[in-house]
């Protein structure tokens, strides 16, 4: 009888443990679920172009005659949209590149048109492009540079397309436009000088700085959402690196702006662009915010790129 008794306290012991068992997998496998969940929220919340306040200004304002052009980016199906500023009799040509949440209307506090005319008034054409997402382009989300250097190189393709020589076209981009500048230029040849302001070295050490104030998150989430980002739209927050790439442009020129103020993108990531490329041209200013350094410095701004893109495209 003891034996029998000792064996069914044996046995209810047993089920008492499996019961345990079974109940902490489920909950690890609902705190799984839910970590992903959160995760998958975030990826498609922290990809997709947020709000940006209005203008109204175009290059019209400012006394320019110019065409609403459309193309497809180079190797994939999303259409760009753009305003393109002829000027006849011109060899050279600058593409303006906006940055996050803005477009080729509303970047620089609405000043992008001014700059574009400024840049017309220096003697070159310019093609002012709307990313993937933003502006009158096609798509939903961005992806911090990665596929919007696909925008730049469709608006490089339209361009050779109108008679543009290959080293007779600029770029200049601002903040993440900066980013996919560096990519297209990277890629094409024919890009013949690079102007860069507020531009990121790397986007990880940006993410992993600014994450629980732009997300609300705790840290813990981070990998999480950046697995969920690789497996939803295919590219790494991690391997988005700038500075890798900008090694691939020299000797071509390039002109790096930023300001010492910078909230967004600190002053150190300029540096790290900057020693990657010592032949670079630098201004750094103070007394400006992240991508605004033309409202505040406008004489000085028109001024120096004028010049430097005058040395090396005409």
């Amino acid at each position: 009888m003891n034996r029998d008794n000792s064996n069914k306290g044996y046995n209810i012991e047993k089920n008492w443990f499996r019961r345990i068992i079974i109940i902490m997998g489920v909950a690890v496998i609902l705190l799984v679920i839910i970590y992903l969940a959160v995760c998958t929220y975030v990826a498609y919340s922290v990809t997709k172009v947020g709000p940006h306040p209005q203008y109204q200004h175009t290059p019209g304002d400012y006394g320019k005659d110019y065409e609403d052009v459309r193309f497809q980016a180079r190797g994939d199906d999303i259409e760009i949209a753009a305003w393109y500023i002829p000027n006849e009799g011109s060899e050279s040509v600058i593409i303006m590149v906006h940055g996050k949440d803005a477009n080729k209307r509303d970047a620089i506090s609405g000043n992008f048109p001014g700059l574009g005319a400024a840049l017309h008034d220096a003697g070159n054409a310019v093609l002012m492009i709307d990313m993937r997402g933003h502006g009158n382009s096609e798509g939903e989300r961005f992806s911090f540079g990665v596929y919007e250097r696909r925008d730049v190189l469709g608006g490089v393709n339209w361009l050779l397309e109108e008679g543009f020589q290959p080293g007779k076209i600029g770029v200049l981009g601002l903040s993440m436009g900066g980013a996919a500048a560096v990519g297209a230029t990277a890629e094409e040849p024919a890009v013949g000088v690079l102007v860069l302001e507020s531009t990121f070295a790397e986007l990880g050490p940006l993410v992993e700085d600014q994450w629980e104030k732009e997300t609300g998150l705790p840290r813990f989430f981070l990998p999480g959402v950046s697995f969920m980002v690789r497996m939803l739209f295919g590219y790494d927050l991690f391997s988005v690196r700038p500075v890798e790439e900008i090694f691939n442009i020299a000797p071509r020129p390039v002109m790096i702006i930023h300001c010492t103020q910078d909230e967004v993108v600190p002053l150190r990531q300029a540096e790290e662009l900057l020693k990657a490329v010592p032949q670079a041209e630098s201004w750094v200013v103070s007394g400006c915010e992240h991508a605004e350094i033309y409202c505040d410095h406008r004489q000085d701004y028109e001024e120096r790129l004028t010049t430097f893109l005058r040395k090396y495209l005409k």
